[in-house]
């Protein structure tokens, strides 16, 4: 594969997640997928935008990192390594470093414990600050009475707080106390200040008086029954000493009244049904009786509901003319039997105990809306997806012609909504993509309701692979045992061996879905294919199956190119198995050389290469009887790693910086050198993961995490500010 970075450098924010981009190129012949990891960094911080990447031979895509550093993160800069691995072949990979800046994160809070003391002369209170950024902090404490009544102060003045830790200061407040009547509050501010940052808090001190309120409150209240308990008394005997007060009432006072009246023997009733547009009945609409009095002005005198059924009614009203009024949620006002107001309405005559039935209205609902959201499984490109609607009529009349579909309307990224539709209304729902299943159920939509379905998972439709089996020549080939797996699943087939020779089909197969298609023969090398099968997709895959013996010739080098002598050769596959050494003593021209012959063909092999000092190196090796095994080029990795560069300050080398280099064991110590100015080197270094130091006095620390493999040749320089 072949990968590039969009920067070497990052600048990131603690809590605002920022993108890394990879680009991928996949050289090999085969599908493949692709996914990364990161060093130098908590995993938990790093998360792949789409975990896997699937990539066509010769085609490129972007694989995102998505970077998301906590508030806590300290500030500074990070060596991190970007390992981008293939998921079909772990052997194919490749790794990227870059750097991670850390911005500094001034944050913190402030309270008071508690922040209300009631005392006497004096209070303490225990103010914590909370540093909640990636830095230590400095602050600057301050606490005041508005009033400048009470005396304040606090200790420390000056508070350090690291980077996510809580420090404590204590404040000190006192006054006079009040003599007597209520309690004084003294309101208290406190300051924490930073050139970042400005941090206040309230408290308050309550300071009780020497006499309580309460005292003076009973003696007020024992004053205040004295008196009362007087003014009753001399009241009472009053009352006693006066003649009592006399009344009369109107002997005929009881006589006369009203007339009674039986509605019963004038009374009549009004009764109907309210239906949708498409005569279905409307339960819950709110029916209102307006009686016209002698000015034709409607006067209510009733209200009622309809059932389940539409139906409504009116009992006991009087004779006269009414109008009715139609209301519900969804639906326009109505008056009887098709006005949208009074002027408009029908008058319903009711004579003395006189019915009238049937009177029913039509209701016809505010549009309404339909939407929602359409997924496909994550690993389907996307496809073109509609929707339609057909009305349902729960009672058709025989005869009566199909109600019309509507749509069908596209769905754009997965998410589809449709305004403007009739309501109420029951609508059959179709929703319709290549390559799936098509996906049909009903949905209710009430009056002017605006409804939001459930989110629609589309299943696909089954696919199916075929193709021809021929040898190297293109001859069809029967008898060849051909097999589709993935996962759990596994089908097989054999092609036949008379009339349709060397063809198959496997059908029935989910979809979308990766699968690894093999065919198989005696005497001949097996083929394995890797195909990632879309939805519903009939893919066309034929397959070649080569049958003798083949050479195998190369050279041996370091990562610098210069020709290794000497180096073992060990040739092995299946149950066979060959030796021999690289050439030494010779001109540039040979040194490295080697060579294999009498390999069984086909057949799919493995080289492993040795040599003192050095990594073993293994590539595989498939001979296919057509393509020669020549100029095989290998590469070995020094065992060891190096790691160097210089140190700068002020856009000069910085000599005499101590440098520390570990890797949670004791740490190898060196310092840069003078000449040439801020140079340093680290030699042999093992494998793995280290964290270099770089201090001088006068001179702001840095560190630096590495990560090295065996043979790297890793460069760091490092510019270490000057202390203000």
């Amino acid at each position: 594969m072949r990968t590039a970075i969009a920067t070497t450098h990052l600048v990131v924010t603690p809590g605002s997640p920022v993108l890394f981009d990879i680009e991928v190129t996949n050289t090999s012949d085969v599908i493949d997928g692709v996914t990364a990891t990161i060093s130098g960094l908590d995993p938990a911080w790093v998360q792949l935008v789409v975990p896997v990447v699937s990539l066509f031979p010769e085609s490129t895509a972007t694989l995102t990192l998505r970077l998301a550093l906590p508030d806590d993160c300290l500030a500074g800069e990070y060596l991190v390594t970007a390992r981008v691995v293939s998921v079909i072949d772990a052997d194919r990979w490749s790794d990227h470093e870059f750097w991670i800046s850390v911005q500094p994160l001034h944050n913190a809070s402030m309270r008071l414990k508690p922040s209300v003391v009631v005392g006497k002369r004096s209070a303490r209170f225990d103010l914590l600050v909370q540093n909640e950024g990636n830095v230590p902090m400095d602050f600057a404490l301050a606490v005041a009475d508005p009033t400048r009544v009470a005396r304040t102060s606090v200790t420390p003045a000056n508070l350090v707080v690291p980077a996510g830790e809580l420090r404590t200061a204590e404040i000190e407040v006192s006054g006079k106390r009040p003599w007597f009547s209520q309690a004084v509050t003294r309101d208290l501010e406190v300051t924490a200040e930073h050139p970042e940052l400005l941090l206040e808090a309230r408290g308050t001190f309550t300071q009780k008086p020497r006499i309580p309120r309460g005292a003076i409150t009973f003696l007020v209240l024992a004053l205040i029954i004295g008196l009362w308990a007087t003014i009753f008394l001399v009241v009472v005997d009053m009352l006693r000493a006066s003649d009592a007060p006399t009344k009369s009432v109107s002997e005929t006072l009881d006589e006369g009244g009203p007339s009674a009246v039986d509605l019963t023997a004038v009374g009549g009733s009004l009764a109907g049904t309210a239906v949708s547009s498409n005569g279905e009945p409307l339960p819950r609409i709110t029916v209102e009786a307006f009686r016209l009095d002698r000015d034709g002005a409607p006067q209510p005198v009733g209200s009622s509901a309809t059932g389940d059924d539409g139906s409504f009614g009116f009992e006991a009203l009087l004779p006269g003319t009414y109008q009715l009024r139609f209301t519900a949620d969804g639906f326009d006002e109505l008056w009887y039997p098709n006005a949208t107001d009074p002027s408009g309405a029908q008058d319903v005559a009711l004579e003395p105990g006189g019915k009238v039935e049937d009177l029913t209205v039509s209701l016809i609902g505010k549009p309404g809306t339909m939407s929602g959201e359409i997924v496909t499984p994550e690993s389907t490109a996307p496809t073109s997806t509609t929707i339609t609607l057909t009305p349902v009529i729960e009672d058709p009349v025989e005869g009566a012609p199909a109600p019309e579909p509507i749509g069908p309307f596209p769905v754009q990224n997965g998410v589809f909504q449709i305004p403007e539709l009739p309501t109420p209304a029951t609508y059959h729902v179709r929703i319709e993509s290549t390559g799936f299943e098509a996906s049909e159920f009903d949905e209710t939509l009430g009056a002017g309701q605006t409804k939001v379905i459930n989110t629609v998972t589309l299943s696909a439709a089954r696919g199916q692979v075929q193709g021809v089996v021929t040898d190297g020549d293109g001859q069809p080939l029967g008898g060849v045992l051909v097999t589709v797996s993935s996962g759990e699943f596994v089908a097989t087939t054999t092609t036949p061996t008379a009339g349709n020779i060397g063809s198959y089909v496997i059908l029935d197969l989910e979809t979308p879905q990766t699968y690894v298609v093999s065919f198989e023969l005696p005497g001949y090398e097996g083929q394995t294919v890797t195909v990632d099968l879309a939805p519903g997709q009939s893919l066309a895959l034929n397959g070649r199956l080569i049958g003798g013996t083949g050479n195998a010739s190369g050279s041996v080098t370091d990562r610098t190119g210069t020709p290794i002598g000497g180096a073992k050769i060990v040739i092995a596959g299946g149950a066979f198995t060959a030796e021999t050494a690289t050439l030494t003593g010779g001109d540039a021209a040979t040194t490295g050389a080697w060579s294999v012959v009498g390999l069984p063909v086909p057949g799919a092999y493995t080289i492993t290469v040795s040599s003192a000092g050095f990594l073993d190196e293994t590539v595989s090796l498939v001979l296919d009887g057509t393509t020669p095994a020549e100029g095989i080029a290998i590469q070995l990795t020094r065992a060891t790693a190096t790691i160097g560069g210089t140190a700068t300050s002020a856009g000069a080398g910085a000599g005499d910086v101590t440098v520390s280099l570990t890797d949670g064991g004791d740490p190898i110590v060196t310092a840069t050198t003078t000449t040439p100015p801020g140079a340093y080197l680290f030699g042999d270094v093992a494998p793995g993961t280290y964290t270099m130091t770089f201090s001088r006095a006068g001179l702001a620390t840095r560190v630096v995490i590495v990560t090295v493999g065996a043979g790297d040749d890793i460069a760091r320089d490092v510019d270490l500010p000057v202390l203000a």
